[in-house]
């Protein structure tokens, strides 16, 4: 049996999740509701498969089988068992605790999700670096550059002989681990997200499209240069917290009015729903808000107050404020 890096030539191709925090978990349920979607379409197609994450056709993807979902603490490991959409998920996923270098010595790809403060302890980690040569790095670390994740490699195992050159850390053995940062939101748990990537100068046309496809299967994929992707982080990855403030804002609203909380939740949220889904569809902000305002209606009494107050502005600095945060994470490294 030939084994490269650890791994077997014919092991079943693995993806090892790096930390399975709020995103991690979001991603990782996220393929797990793609697998179970496809599995079901094959078998009602009368095609017997075993469970397996596919996307899109192409002969070059390795699209993995099996998922190492690594944590550091035993309830973080008991919430992500508990939480498995259902029993027969447990043939694809394998939890495993405080035991990150043999989980990425064991895979083919790697989606790096711990916190961006626990970048140095988790890829400095001794045989880290070797674990992953060879090997595709991805990263879902908000504000940690590549050339970042890079110097930290440099500095495993193999510092002696490690060297950067470009977009790739290179060993003294020729081989090399290839790294592409992405950033999707927390909707991956209901494969609605929307992620930005950045490619690296050198990943192959393989790389490229094995990462669309996974970021596909959990919504849609936009491809940005470096210099955007703090901006992007800001946008994608957080905003789904604003929104969350507005729509809390709107139920707080509705309470004082004398509706239920509980429906005026589903009321709001599918509003928002139906106006993201016009605006996707070609609808403009602007003409969109012209068409609901019309003349001496209820409407634009209540924008009238919104301008009052100045939100246009203070979302606007909130993005800011919010993609300068983003810039420093990479920084802040424990």
């Amino acid at each position: 049996m030939a084994v490269v890096n650890g791994v077997a030539g014919n092991s079943p191709n693995t993806l090892t999740i790096l930390g399975c925090g709020t995103l991690g978990s979001a991603i990782l349920f996220g393929l797990l509701a793609c697998s179970a979607e496809e599995s079901s379409n094959k078998v009602g197609n009368g095609v017997q498969e075993e469970p397996l994450l596919n996307g899109f056709e192409h002969e070059d993807i390795q699209k993995p089988s099996r998922i190492l979902a690594c944590v550091r603490t035993e309830q973080s490991a008991e919430r992500l068992r508990k939480n498995m959409p259902s029993s027969d998920r447990e043939l694809l996923v394998k939890v495993i605790r405080g035991d990150n270098v043999r989980a990425v010595q064991a895979a083919h790809n790697v989606l790096l999700g711990c916190q961006p403060q626990d970048l140095d302890s988790c890829l400095g980690a001794p045989g880290m670096e070797k674990a992953l040569r060879g090997k595709l790095l991805i990263s879902i670390l908000a504000g940690v550059t590549i050339p970042q994740i890079e110097q930290v490699l440099a500095r495993g195992e193999s510092k002696a002989t490690a060297k950067t050159n470009g977009d790739v850390t290179t060993a003294g053995n020729g081989r090399t681990t290839s790294i592409i940062r992405a950033m999707p939101n927390t909707a991956s748990f209901v494969r609605a997200s929307t992620t930005v990537i950045t490619a690296c100068s050198i990943a192959t046309p393989s790389n490229l499209r094995l990462v669309d496809w996974l970021f596909t299967c959990i919504g849609t994929v936009t491809h940005i240069t470096a210099a955007q992707f703090d901006a992007c982080t800001a946008l994608c990855g957080s905003t789904p917290a604003f929104f969350a403030l507005f729509i809390e804002s709107l139920l707080d609203g509705a309470v004082a009015l004398g509706l239920k909380r509980s429906e005026a939740h589903i009321m709001a949220a599918q509003t928002m729903k139906g106006a993201a889904a016009l605006m996707l569809a070609g609808e403009q902000p602007a003409a969109l808000k012209e068409k609901v305002a019309t003349p001496g209606g209820s409407t634009i009494q209540g924008l009238l107050e919104l301008e009052r107050k100045a939100l246009r502005g203070v979302v606007a600095d909130a993005l800011i404020r919010c993609t300068a945060a983003a810039s420093t994470l990479g920084s802040k490294q424990a």
